[in-house]
């Protein structure tokens, strides 16, 4: 490659490095020459308990006098990184010695016990017959022994766990020799201390793995790459990568002296490296340092609070008054009245007439499921009397009066994950029905001191991380520790929000509902927009069941089957469950316990305090009109949204938590199991197209 094509290659990534340090990066790069051990070196404990990196050459280095390539020992993405880890034995060793990672093997805690283990050189003298006993062992002694495991456990149990003793008292005469006593042990004990070993290092590699997952933040950088998925659209997925032992050792400073950035080179092939340069002169045994807080956070307590990650005497007080002080605030924030009318009312004749109701959309499940007879698919948005789209619309000032549209201006208000948080507290403050959630761009202090004061009050940390804006469960993960709670972050909008530990359970399962509500508007008089709108709000009564398919418990987070309850988009069994059945079914294994009437009556009471909240507000905070101009307009809108509801606490209490909402949900299952269920939205959004009694039949209008 010649020069001149590798700054016209790498223009993007050169703009941040100094111009006088591009030649000789194209040339190191060129030779893929890796030189930063000739001028810098490794310290450990001088001046810092763990890695550190320092100058060596003679002379030390000049601002932008050099720059250095730095190999990545680790590219990875959050979700494939413990399979990694667990097959590759040799990046855990690097790993572990990079991160200089200890872990007790059971000899050690063991001795640290005070040598609890010294019982098994005799034989067991107090009998347990409760005793907990492992499985493999009386796998063993049932195999040995000849015997049920039932036989095996108890003799177990009665010998305190001792195998040989086991042995002994299910296939030993009394009257038998030394000698076969001597070779049962030999024989038994051989194996016991095999299968004990190999037990031991198997949990201290999951140990060390543990370790590693949880430390791998206070290393990992990130870097985004374009790929083309299948339908030959380009999107953007994000790297993670550990730099190897030389970057890992930089440090950080709040006035660093260094800078280090990822560089994607592509020149043989694509190769990624990190660029280290001086910014500082820095003399012969200099410490090395660089600001770990990514350019966009410029407030210093946001800064603060994403350092936290890296600091082993954490100093809490001030980020926990952060956040007292807005929960305080929030607490006082008083409701309002919320702004339905159950009346419907329509801007055109609800009379049948010959001409038919044009119907102009893309989207598949609408086009293939509409069997009305005074509807047609037209192929012209201008000629259409509904649009129905699932992308987002933005042309709303060429719709022409009379036309109605399936899009709300600003609906991101509800439908995107941070602003429904921001929307909620805004209107109501801390309510049971909406979970804590926090904005990672713009309330990284109140959360990390939401999670420092949960650690001071001994409430555990269990959040889920999860984009602004996607839907189908993608790049969501359950996290207890604070690292990547924080860092996840770097990779684009995220929001932290609250795991509900108390789910309500089926069948020992967790599950979620989904709810299909319509939000609509009519003009107030047909003849003058500028008067405003009536809104009306419409849940369906059919909802859908989505089941976790492994038994519920508060561990094993990464654990897809248990924690998540979205089955459809990924190779796992998908439960399939009539709502009518769930009920029943629901009813009987809580019997005695909250009807679902009751529980369906505070499900719509949360639901309507959502849209209530959109309407009142005005925009950008809300779906309200701002002036004149956009009270005036003369389309009218309607939209369906994909509520996601859970229930928390204990089955007397069920409380419903509207975890989400999503724009334009997919609904070819709903016209599967309720073939009238497009024609009866049509039929609400406009009544001249079919019987409206019936229609609304279907719905619980709020």
């Amino acid at each position: 490659m010649e020069y001149k094509q590798f700054l016209q290659i790498h223009q993007y990534q050169l703009a941040n490095i100094p111009e006088s340090l591009w030649e000789p990066l194209f040339n190191k790069l060129g030779q893929d020459l890796v030189d930063a051990g000739e001028f810098l070196e490794l310290h450990y404990g001088d001046p810092l308990n763990e890695y550190s990196l320092h100058v060596k050459a003679e002379g030390g280095l000049k601002k932008h006098g050099n720059i250095f390539l730095i190999d990545h020992a680790w590219t990875t993405k959050p979700e494939t990184s413990r399979a990694q880890l667990l097959d590759n034995p040799q990046l855990v060793e690097r790993l572990t010695s990079m991160m200089d990672i200890s872990v007790d093997s059971d000899e050690d805690q063991e001795a640290d016990q005070g040598g609890a283990g010294e019982q098994g050189e005799g034989r067991a003298m107090n009998k347990h017959p409760d005793l907990d006993v492992d499985s493999a062992m009386v796998e063993l002694v049932a195999s040995q022994g000849n015997v049920s495991t039932q036989r095996a456990k108890e003799a177990l149990q009665n010998e305190n766990g001792d195998v040989i003793a086991a042995l002994m008292s299910l296939t030993l005469h009394p009257d038998h020799d030394a000698q076969g006593l001597q070779n049962l042990e030999e024989a038994i004990g051989g194996q016991v201390m095999r299968d004990k070993e190999a037990k031991s290092a198997e949990k201290k590699k999951i140990d060390t793995i543990n370790k590693i997952m949880v430390e791998m933040w206070k290393y990992s950088q990130t870097y985004e790459y374009a790929v083309v998925d299948a339908h030959g659209q380009t999107k953007k997925e994000s790297a993670w990568y550990i730099m190897d032992e030389v970057g890992s050792a930089l440090r950080h400073s709040d006035t660093p002296n260094s800078v280090c950035a990822p560089f994607i080179y592509i020149g043989r092939g694509t190769v990624s490296y990190s660029v280290l340069f001086p910014i500082e002169d820095i003399p012969k045994g200099g410490m090395m340092t660089r600001d770990f807080v990514p350019a966009d956070i410029k407030d210093p307590l946001t800064r603060k609070a994403y350092l936290q990650i890296y600091e082993d005497d954490r100093d809490a007080a001030e980020l926990i008054a952060v956040y007292e002080s807005d929960k305080l605030e929030d607490n006082e924030v008083k409701p309002f009245d919320q702004p339905f009318t159950k009346t419907m009312t329509y801007s055109h004749s609800t009379e049948h007439s010959d001409k038919k109701l044009r119907l102009y959309t893309a989207t598949e499940w609408v086009a293939s499921n509409c069997k009305l007879e005074n509807v047609e698919l037209v192929d012209s948005e201008d000629q259409a009397d509904i649009l129905w789209f699932s992308q987002d619309f933005k042309d709303f000032e060429k719709l022409t009066k009379g036309q109605k549209i399936n899009q709300f201006e600003n609906e991101s208000c509800v439908t995107y994950k941070h602003n429904l948080a921001a929307l909620v507290r805004s209107a109501y403050g801390t309510v049971p029905w909406c979970p804590t959630t926090y904005n990672l761009s713009t309330e990284l202090a109140p959360f990390v001191g939401n999670y420092l004061w949960n650690e001071e009050h001994g409430h555990r940390n269990i959040w889920i991380c999860k984009p602004w804006n996607m839907a189908r469960g993608l790049q969501i993960t359950i996290q207890e520790e604070l690292a990547p709670l924080v860092r996840l972050r770097d990779t684009g909008p995220k929001i932290a929000q609250e795991y509900i530990q108390n789910p309500v359970l089926y069948e020992g399962r967790k599950f979620d509902l989904r709810y299909i509500a319509l939000l609509k508007s009519s003009h107030k008089d047909p003849n003058d927009p500028s008067k405003g709108c009536n809104f009306q709000l419409l849940v369906y009564k059919m909802f859908w069941i989505r089941l976790a398919n492994q038994p519920f418990t508060l561990e094993d987070f990464d654990n897809y089957e248990k924690h998540f309850t979205v089955m459809n988009y990924g190779n796992f069994n998908l439960t399939q469950l009539l709502y009518t059945k769930f009920i029943d079914n629901f009813e009987k294994e809580h019997v005695n316990k909250k009807k679902w009437v009751d529980i369906q009556e505070d499900i719509n009471e949360a639901i309507k305090a959502v849209f209530a909240a959109a309407v009142a507000k005005p925009k950008p905070e809300g779906l309200g009109a701002t002036d004149e101009k956009t009270r005036g307009h003369a389309y009218e809108g309607f939209s369906i949204y994909g509520i996601d509801v859970m229930l928390r606490g204990d089955a007397e209490q069920c409380q419903p938590v509207v975890v989400e909402v999503n724009f334009s949900p997919d609904c070819t299952r709903a016209c599967k199991y309720d073939p009238d269920f497009l024609n009866n939205i049509l039929t609400v959004i406009d009544p001249r197209v079919g019987n409206l009694d019936k229609a609304l039949g279907a719905f619980n209008v709020l």
